[in-house]
């Protein structure tokens, strides 16, 4: 469960706001479910956070978190495949 991420939109949302809002801090600091509901976070994805990540306490400051939300916004790519398709080589040899 410790790899369990929100979709990108929501991630950079609850990041801003750790980052420039000192009341959400404040209410994250202390009841971190109840900010995430807040924020548009639904019930189901809260579920499968590893509740050892959902206990109140201290954050990073707010220079930390911007950072990191900048980091994550000037991502080009979140999620990708790499795909090789085999090719066929059928031509080997002289043609007779």
């Amino acid at each position: 469960m410790s790899n369990v991420r929100l979709p990108k939109a929501q991630e950079l949302d609850v990041l801003s706001r750790l980052s420039t809002d000192d009341g959400y801090r404040a209410r994250f600091e202390n009841d971190p479910v109840s900010a995430l509901k807040e924020a548009g976070v639904g019930d189901a994805d809260i579920a499968r956070i590893d509740p050892a990540n959902l206990k109140p306490g201290k954050l990073a400051d707010k220079a930390t978190i911007a950072a990191t939300r900048d980091k994550l916004a000037d991502a080009s790519v979140s999620d990708h495949v790499c795909l090789i398709i085999p090719m066929l080589r059928t031509n080997y040899g002289k043609a007779d």
